[in-house]
């Protein structure tokens, strides 16, 4: 009997692009949601007008409830509805001086539905903050600080745009780091050193732009605007103590009334470090910290999450360098410079938690060291760091 040859690890099985990563190929502004969504979308895109009457509570509660199964709606449609739905509700949870307790039937059983069709927590995720959230200027021009716009904000202004700039750009950023994996996993099984080392010239220089954009936050991000008027609405309802027992979504009946947790929008749920830690198999310690990592995949679009689990049954590529690096000097400098380059990403992110987030919680008399996504953050940083710097061959 004839052995079946397996699947070749293709990218676009992925929802995953060489020219782009992540992000979809096209802005998804460009996508256009069926007439029955006309209220939700104009209100979502008043949120900075209304959100300033502190009274935005009374303009979702007048919403008419969109029947979603009368759609026929396509990925990028399901993700754009999503994204409208994250925003209102996080609007509507966190837009007054106390955060509301249960989401109203008209905003909650819509939210829900889309969110069981796209495989992801109905609440508002980094896929919808950052990911699906961006317009391109000039088509023929890179996706990055410049070429790109925001789509969709709570309060506005150029702190929040930029911050979530940054992040679509490192998103971009990373497309051609991995675009070549597959080429990668291809040559350790073929013991082709050559195609080994060119791919990880090219995640040297991808990680190279990557931590130069990253280290640009700073220049149109103040810490305290972030943290007092960025922050607040992306916080979730899972290890909060202003929802300790979660969200009562209403009239969703899976969840029977009854509060439910999850975790908010975390730069944790961008599919980029897991990827790379998979592809250089950076393993971090079973604990409550690697449980959070693992958790943090339901907050991925699914196929994303599916190519972080790919990546990690496939990869062998530390103990192919470790094995021919004698005879191959350059294969260990490139996997080091690469894992360096990883770390001091890691190091950057530490130092930005720091400034825009534990400093903060100082000057405001906020003892919380909880994080948007739940977690003690800056020991969970500090942990990713010190696992990363392990991994460097000697």
């Amino acid at each position: 009997m004839t052995a079946i040859a397996p699947k070749p690890f293709q990218l676009e099985d992925y929802e995953v692009s060489p020219e782009t990563g992540f992000l979809p190929t096209h802005s998804p502004s460009e996508v256009q949601l069926p007439d029955i969504f006309w209220q939700v979308q104009k209100t979502v895109s008043l949120l900075p007008k209304l959100m300033a009457t502190r009274k935005i509570r009374s303009f979702i509660d007048s919403i008419l409830k969109v029947d979603v199964e009368r759609a026929t709606l396509n990925q990028m449609q399901l993700r754009q509805a999503m994204q409208v739905y994250s925003y209102l509700t996080h609007a509507y949870v966190w837009g007054e001086p106390t955060p509301a307790q249960v989401l109203p039937a008209n905003i909650a059983v819509p939210f829900y539905t889309i969110a069981q069709k796209l495989g992801r927590p109905p609440i508002l995720s980094y896929a919808s903050y950052a990911l699906d959230n961006w317009v391109r200027i000039y088509e023929t021009e890179p996706i990055e600080i410049g070429n790109i716009m925001l789509w969709q904000n709570f309060l506005g202004g150029l702190d929040e745009d930029w911050f979530i700039l940054i992040h679509i750009d490192i998103e971009a950023k990373a497309a051609p780091a991995l675009a070549v994996i597959p080429n990668i996993l291809q040559g350790i099984g073929q013991d082709n050193k050559t195609t080994v080392i060119s791919g990880l010239e090219n995640i040297k220089q991808a990680w190279i732009n990557i931590n130069t954009t990253m280290k640009r936050m700073p220049e149109a991000c103040d810490p305290y605007i972030y943290y007092n008027r960025v922050r607040p609405y992306i916080h979730g309802w899972k290890n909060n103590s202003a929802l300790p027992k979660g969200l009562i979504y209403e009239g969703v009946e899976a969840y029977g009334e009854k509060p439910q947790q999850f975790r908010g929008s975390t730069g944790a749920q961008s599919s980029i470090v897991p990827t790379m830690d998979a592809l250089f198999n950076i393993a971090h310690e079973s604990d409550p910290l690697q449980e959070f990592l693992i958790e943090l995949r339901d907050y991925m679009p699914p196929l994303h999450s599916a190519f972080v689990k790919e990546v990690e049954k496939r990869s062998t590529l530390r103990s192919f360098v470790k094995t021919r690096m004698e005879k191959v000097p350059k294969l260990k400098d490139l996997y080091n410079d690469c894992v360096s380059l990883i770390e001091q990403f890691r190091t950057q992110h530490l130092k930005f938690a720091a400034a825009y987030i534990h400093q903060q919680t100082a000057k405001f008399n906020n003892n919380t060291d909880i994080g948007t996504g739940g977690t003690p953050f800056m020991e969970y940083l500090q942990k990713h760091r010190h696992e990363n710097s392990q991994h460097l061959l000697t």
